[in-house]
């Protein structure tokens, strides 16, 4: 456990140290609880970051209902989210903001040999101050366990990812791509630990990210 703990500091001091070039710093927490064997509970709450950890840049808190359409494969889901924005201004201060978030969103996942895939489709109804903007996003990820043949207690990972954002504004339509990989440690069924580099791409620009989430599985028995 001490050499799982290691390991994971150094790669948050590799992120610590890295955030003088421009990273950010997203730690999640991730929340799975199965209510019966057709229902479940998704949420996460994810403290987003500038330079320095004590930046606030975002204050994400999410969570949904889900409905198994077949045990363990298909899901659907529906749930709603809470964000605190800070964004800086030409003044050296911070501007706050809110939004208010509907989502609704299908998973499905597979595996090919060691490889499991995992497809979620998200359609967002976002409720911002002084707009409503709508938007869909699909991810792709490809996990592949290192030590043993599934991903069960005391396995090593590696994960990539692939997200992209689309809205339904006229001539904008992409938003935004979220390119990452993640290496993690199944710490027991109930508890795993992730972190990873995420490539945030915009129209213009893109900001480089330290990625650090700690799941829970099924903790209420």
């Amino acid at each position: 456990m001490k050499k799982i703990l290691a390991s994971f500091i150094v790669l948050a001091s590799f992120g610590v140290q890295a955030q003088e070039s421009n990273f950010r710093t997203w730690n999640a927490l991730n929340i799975n609880q199965k209510i019966n064997k057709d229902f479940n509970f998704q949420s996460d709450i994810q403290y987003r970051s500038y330079e320095d950890l004590d930046q606030l840049q975002q204050l994400l808190i999410r969570g949904g209902i889900g409905y198994n359409l077949t045990e363990n494969n298909n899901t659907v889901l529906a749930g709603y989210a809470y964000i605190q924005n800070r964004t800086p201004t030409a003044t050296d201060d911070y501007a706050h903001s809110q939004e208010h978030r509907l989502y609704q969103q299908f998973n499905t996942k597979h595996a090919l040999q060691r490889f499991n895939f995992a497809h979620r489709f998200r359609v967002e109804e976002r409720f911002l101050e002084n707009d409503t903007q709508f938007r869909f996003r699909y991810q792709l990820t490809a996990t592949i366990p290192l030590n043993n043949a599934k991903l069960i207690e005391n396995t090593w990972y590696l994960k990539a990812y692939d997200e992209i954002f689309l809205q339904a504004v006229k001539d904008k339509t992409f938003d935004r791509n979220r390119l990452g990989l993640s290496f993690g440690y199944v710490i027991s069924p109930t508890f795993s630990l992730e972190a990873g580099y995420m490539l945030q791409s915009l129209k213009a620009s893109h900001t480089d990210h330290l990625m650090i989430g700690l799941t829970v599985n099924n903790l209420i028995k």
